[in-house]
């Protein structure tokens, strides 16, 4: 089985849960720094190398570590962002902290949170 097959609903919520924070940032923000910071999304296809990215940084994480699963879902949000938006995006102060909620808030979802657990273990492994 394919671990990226069943990303696609956990990409919906992401991009759910993206759309929101991103007017909810260009509100706060104002429409010149947005425009800088958030390209297109139709401009930006998914990186054909996001498989391994994903896996180099989360083999780089402790599985040991008490904080694995927040780090790793970390990890995954900023690296399909980066995919879609652009690798510059990470170097945003903003897009740390837009990434950690949309983190935190997939992690929030039993569901979703167990579907990550799987993927980082079929691709760590």
């Amino acid at each position: 089985m394919d671990p990226l097959h069943g990303v696609s609903p956990v990409m919906d919520a992401l991009r759910r849960q993206m759309s929101e924070n991103l007017e909810r940032l260009r509100r706060g923000a104002g429409a010149s720094s947005a425009r800088r910071a958030l390209p297109s999304i139709s401009s930006r296809p998914l990186a054909p190398t996001l498989r391994q990215a994903l896996v180099q940084r989360l083999t780089a994480l402790d599985r040991d570590d008490p904080h694995y699963q927040r780090r790793a879902t970390t990890l995954f949000v900023e690296t399909i962002l980066g995919g879609e938006f652009g690798d510059a995006i990470q170097n945003d102060p903003e897009f740390r902290l837009v990434a950690r909620e949309v983190a935190d808030t997939m992690s929030g979802d039993a569901r979703i949170a167990n579907d990550l657990a799987v993927l980082f273990a079929e691709l760590t492994t």
